[in-house]
This record gives structure tokens, C-alpha cells and sequence, in this order.
């Protein structure tokens, strides 16, 4: 046990020492780092096992054991390297030690190897992987454009058009709301029906809450709706902020940490990530649809995705009720 706890304690050290990985806990049980890994406080999970020194020292097979979450596939990936390297670095370190204190030849020392365990996506499909990104990815940019447009009709239609509209919906707020509510449960339907195909008809299945996933996706499309009319109120021209809501959209899918890591990156990077609901999104259909996170794991993006549609809503109100007053002074006494 002594020896054992020395090796994990030089392998931590390794660890954090390199650049790709560091460690964040080291729980005593399994069930400990699961918990851990739904979630996503860490990216992979290694086990040392008791006899790890003691079979590399009698020439046996010596393994460590590393569970890399697979649903975040890139930074998995880029955690089970940085594992590797910290344990190839650890037998360069400790190899000749152990060499001269137990006078051993190098061909009695058994370099340890890395057993590796996919989680969360064990059938490493592409299919799941990518095609639950690239379903809310497309569909929250064409829900932009087509808010943009709708928008863009009130705007350029001229004749008291603004005045008229509010008017009827009972002020700038509700009018708004009433516009805003179609394109909003429409794409959530259309993604409903996405999410009913790959995880229902392929059988992926959902692996945690579908109520939190579904609010998840309604609050996503909430959000887009609200950013897109803000946009198309505050340049008040319909290709300029169809041109905006692409280039906020667009690149959404890469800077999500789902397909690219972002841990690492650029101060830009990481700053743009989070700036994006679809970064919160993505994190939340992770937790829950692949990895089976509880639900308080996952409410925080939630109530993020809340806020900046209720923030982006009543900002883009306010434009709106500007707008109405501009036309309202244009008009000849």
C-alpha cells in the first residue's frame, strides 16, 4: 500500500506537471468520480490500481485504467493523450530508480500501458455524436434569419406599420411576444422531432431527464429569437442583421467545446464561447442526453439560457417602443 501510494502520488505530480491534463480530485471511490465526470467538473478518470507497482517490478502486465467521456470527443481525446504522456514521463522518471534499487534488469521491468474505457458514447458513434450538434446547430441559425426577416417586413413596410402593429397587440412587449412565439415553438418542434428520431427510432435513447432536454431546447430557440429581434431592431436593416445573426450563429457549432476543445485556447476563444447560449445548450444535452448527469447538473445552463432570452427580449422591447416613437415624429403634424 505504501509503494503504491508513493507511484500514485509521483503520478499525480507527472500529471499536473503536464501541459494538456491536470488533476482536479482524487476521490477514494468510484462511484466518487463518476459523479464527478456527469458532471463535467472532469474530463477523464484514472484508476491505479493497488498492485501497479509490484506487477510492473515482478515483469507482469501492469495496466492503469483510464475512463475518457467520449460525449465531449475531442477534449476526451485530448485528456486520454495527456494521460499518456504523463505515464510514459513517470516510467522515464521512475524506471532507472527502480532499476538500481531492486537491481533488476531492464527486461524484468514492465512498463505500464494504458487500458482505456470509453464513456458515455461506448460505440463511439459518429451518428449520435454528430448529428445531435448539427440538428440544433442549423436549426437555431435558420430561426435567426427567419425572425430577421419577419422582423425586416415591419420595419421597411412603412405607413404606420409599427404604430399599428403594437397597437393591436397591446403594447411593445406583447406584440413582440406574439411575434416572437410562432418561429420559437415551431424550431423547437422541428428539433422535438429530430431528437424523437435519433434517440427513439435509432434507439441512441435519452440517458437523463427529457423534460430538462426539452426545456433545454425551447429555452435555445428562446434565446435566438430574442437575439435575432434585437439585431434586426437595432440596425433596422434586414440584410445587415441577417449578415449579424449569421456571424453570431454560424460558428457556433465550433467554438461549443463539443467538437473542438476549448480548454487552452486563445483569451478570444474562450471569451467568445461563452457568449454563445449554444455553448450552455450543447453542455446541457450532453449532461443529459448522453451522460445521464442529474438534473442539478444541468439547470444552471438552463437558467443561463433563461436569462439571456429574458435580458435579449426586453432589450430588444425597448428598441422596439424607440422605433414606434422615431415614427411617430416622422409623421407630418
Amino acid at each position: 500500500m505504501r509503494t503504491t501510494r508513493r507511484c500514485r502520488a509521483s503520478w499525480c505530480a507527472t500529471c499536473s506537471g503536464s501541459a494538456p491534463v491536470d488533476v482536479v480530485a482524487e476521490p477514494l471511490q468510484l462511484d466518487e468520480a463518476w459523479t464527478l465526470a456527469r458532471r463535467t467538473e472532469v474530463w477523464a478518470v484514472v484508476l491505479i490500481p493497488e498492485g501497479l507497482q509490484r506487477d510492473a517490478l515482478s515483469g507482469q502486465e501492469a495496466a492503469v485504467l483510464l475512463y475518457r467521456n467520449a460525449a465531449f470527443y475531442s477534449v476526451g481525446a485530448l485528456a486520454s493523450r495527456g494521460v499518456g504522456d504523463a505515464v510514459a514521463a513517470l516510467n522515464a522518471q521512475l524506471r532507472p530508480a527502480l532499476m538500481r534499487a531492486h537491481n533488476l534488469p531492464a527486461v524484468r521491468l514492465e512498463a505500464p500501458r494504458i487500458q482505456a474505457t470509453v464513456l458515455f458514447n461506448p460505440q463511439l458513434s459518429y451518428e449520435w455524436f454528430l448529428e445531435a450538434l448539427l440538428q440544433p446547430g442549423i436549426l437555431h441559425v435558420l430561426l435567426s434569419c427567419a425572425v430577421v426577416v419577419a422582423l425586416g417586413r415591419e420595419l421597411q413596410s412603412g405607413g404606420g406599420s409599427l404604430d399599428g402593429w403594437i397597437g393591436a397587440g397591446g403594447g411593445a412587449l406583447p406584440a413582440l411576444a406574439a411575434k416572437l412565439a410562432p418561429y420559437v415553438l415551431i424550431f423547437t418542434a422541428w428539433q422535438l422531432a429530430g431528437t424523437a428520431w435519433l434517440c427513439g427510432w435509432r434507439g441512441w435513447g435519452v440517458h437523463g431527464s427529457l423534460w430538462l432536454l426539452v426545456a433545454g431546447q425551447l429555452a435555445l430557440y428562446a434565446c435566438y429569437a430574442a437575439v435575432a429581434a434585437f439585431v434586426a431592431l437595432l440596425v433596422r436593416d434586414t440584410y445587415t442583421a441577417l449578415s449579424a445573426v449569421a456571424l453570431y450563429g454560424g460558428p457556433a457549432l465550433t467554438f461549443s467545446d463539443a467538437t473542438l476543445p476549448v480548454i487552452g485556447a486563445p483569451l478570444f476563444t474562450q471569451v467568445w464561447s461563452h457568449v454563445l447560449p449554444f455553448s450552455a445548450y450543447v453542455k446541457l444535452q450532453m449532461e443529459q442526453m448522453f451522460m445521464g448527469s442529474p438534473p442539478s447538473a444541468s439547470l444552471p445552463w438552463l437558467a443561463l439560457m433563461c436569462g439571456v432570452a429574458l435580458a435579449m427580449f426586453l432589450a430588444a422591447g425597448g428598441l422596439l417602443r424607440r422605433a414606434v416613437r422615431r415614427e411617430l415624429k416622422a409623421r407630418p403634424a
